[in-house]
């Protein structure tokens, strides 16, 4: 699996995340918060896996130089 395969397969799971943030989930249990922080939890972590993928790929001075034009 590439590194564009992994970033597309992150962004799906945070569209996932945030459908599933805009369920009811009183309904099974749990508080509106909990749900709220368990949803933000993993976006959050998926944001980091993210910026941990281009820093290791790239290195720091990747995340801000200019990028090359796709082919």
């Amino acid at each position: 699996m590439n590194t564009n395969m992994l970033h597309n397969t992150l962004n799906l799971i945070g569209v996932l995340v945030g459908a599933l943030i805009s369920f009811d989930w009183t309904s099974l249990g749990f508080s509106a918060s909990t749900a709220a922080a368990v949803g933000g939890g993993v976006l959050l972590l998926q944001s980091g896996i993210k910026l941990a993928i281009n820093v290791l790929r790239d290195g720091l001075t990747g995340l801000v130089k200019d990028q090359p034009p796709v082919k």
